[in-house]
């Protein structure tokens, strides 16, 4: 989507609000698929991207989301409004790595007591659905179904069978949940991810780092225009969920609840605009509020104690997408510029009102570097170490932490994170990844705290190999992390391998 988005094919995608609908996928091929054709009858393609690589999307888009295209009328056939497929596709991988999940303990200054997290796990696997792979051999196999009832009724499914190293063998259900769909509305109930934002390696408030949230979810699937005066906003997308957290330990309040809105829209086509918004509150011992409680808990300004505290997160982003640069400068075929600029309470029984710990999201995606058609470049750097740098990530009462994984950007508190991605295709077949990330933790010290250092410096590799006219692929990748941990509150310096084969078969 960020290739056909960066060749000036797609130009309606409110994209930082993830997952995507099918039919949202289908809508946005759809719009691309039309302006190739026009594109088409004006000139001949030329170039390795427009001969080969756009056209090989294109048909990988038409298998893969077939009744969408249709329902669009962007190819032929016939719509089908109820269907099943029990299994729509299988994944199997293999995992290697020569260590076992690293814990990197963290004080609050106060009390000098590890406060957050509990399990902050260092090795390179992150933003994966909160699946921690053990030293040595790790096996699983992902299901995948899903099913549809008269275009207003749909069930998804992924049940992932696990065989870990020391940890036996089991099956989990990953993801899976019911939706109700009219007038462009959509209520989903049951297990999924979220990811809010413009960044690839990490976001501030919502991510996939973290287990999938068992949750109840409101949205527009499909952005809507407003009338009137409100047109100058352009497209317009909003986001509202509820799910229940797993404290387990103290000093955090048992199963409190976790609510999120986010609003994203498009003031112009190489404009786009988010904002997010988080709080969690309630839990065991608070109890017994009213419906006004509520409100004031998820909207009002006023700091609160009691069964009325709570910690709020939020944050902005902001992108803008430079199209035609090879026309006065042979960098690239476009840019994307993009920011998210956040904030989260302080409150470790002070008075603070509004959220106001700040933390930073920078990036850059060039489409189609030096012009060979062939290759994408992104940057992203991360600073979640603000004035005070204990808070972010860090609440005494309410972290922003699933199963043991921080939902928001996996580089944790009082950090900076760099990271450079090259992705190229070889040949329509093959793809090759390389990319490198830097992460340093505990960077900030003050009068009254004392960080403890750690530095990430982690090296990947993968290749891709699509089989021709066939609905698999297989994936290799390595990473290399060399891990420096000074006063060995993780172990001590480290070198780390790691070792992921992947092999996807679609039906």
């Amino acid at each position: 989507m960020d290739r056909l988005e960066g060749y000036g094919l797609i130009d309606s995608a409110l994209s930082h609000t993830k997952p995507y609908t099918r039919l949202e996928v289908g809508r946005l091929v759809a719009e691309a698929l039309r302006k190739w054709e026009d594109l088409l009858s004006r000139r001949k393609p030329s170039g390795f991207a427009e001969k080969k690589l756009i056209p090989l999307l294109f048909e990988r888009f038409k298998r893969e989301f077939k009744p969408e295209l249709i329902e669009w009328g962007a190819i032929e056939g016939t719509p089908v409004a109820t269907y099943l497929k029990p299994v729509d596709e299988i994944i199997s991988k293999y995992v290697f790595q020569t260590h076992d999940p690293v814990v990197r303990p963290q004080t609050f200054p106060s009390s000098q007591v590890q406060v957050y997290p509990p399990k902050h796990t260092v090795y390179p696997i992150y933003n994966n659905d909160g699946i921690v792979y053990q030293k040595y051999n790790n096996f699983s196999t992902e299901l995948q179904g899903e099913g549809r009832l008269w275009n207003h009724l749909s069930v998804y499914y992924r049940p992932i069978f696990k065989a870990f190293e020391d940890e036996g063998a089991y099956v989990d259900m990953e993801k899976g949940y019911f939706k109700a769909e009219a007038f462009n509305l959509e209520l989903e109930i049951g297990r999924d991810s979220i990811w809010w934002g413009p960044g690839y390696n990490g976001a501030l408030l919502m991510t996939n780092n973290a287990k999938p949230f068992d949750m109840i979810k409101l949205s527009n699937p499909r952005p809507i225009l407003f009338p009137w005066i409100f047109k100058f906003l352009g497209l317009f997308k909003i986001n509202l969920f509820l799910a229940r957290l797993d404290y387990d330990q103290q000093p955090f309040i048992p199963k409190p609840l976790l609510f999120g809105q986010r609003v994203d829209f498009k003031p112009h086509r190489l404009v786009e605009f988010g904002l997010s918004y988080l709080t969690i509150f309630g839990g065991e011992g608070h109890e017994g509020l009213s419906f006004s409680d509520y409100l004031d808990l998820i909207y009002s300004r006023t700091d609160y104690t009691g069964k009325l505290e709570n910690n709020k997160q939020i944050s902005i982003d902001l992108a803008i997408r430079i199209p035609n640069i090879d026309r006065f400068l042979p960098l690239a075929k476009s840019a994307k510029l993009y920011i998210e600029y956040g904030a989260e309470e302080s409150s470790t029984g002070g008075n603070y009102s509004i959220p106001e710990q700040r933390a930073t999201l920078l990036g850059i995606y060039l489409a189609d570097l030096f012009l060979f058609g062939r290759t994408d470049l992104r940057l992203e750097y991360t600073s979640t170490s603000p004035a005070k740098p204990w808070f972010w990530y860090n609440h005494i009462s309410y972290p922003p932490i699933y199963h043991d994984r921080i939902f928001g950007h996996h580089v944790g508190n009082n950090a900076q994170d760099i990271f450079v991605r090259l992705t190229s295709y070889l040949f329509t077949s093959v793809q090759l990844g390389l990319d490198f990330n830097l992460e340093k933790n505990g960077i900030k010290n003050t009068a009254d705290f004392v960080a403890i250092e750690t530095r990430s410096s982690q090296w990947g590799v993968d290749l891709d190999y699509l089989f021709p006219d066939r609905m698999k692929n297989i994936k290799g990748r390595y990473i290399l992390e060399e891990f420096k941990d000074p006063s060995s509150i993780a172990g001590g310096d480290a070198i780390h391998h790691l070792f992921i084969l992947e092999f996807r078969w679609r039906f």
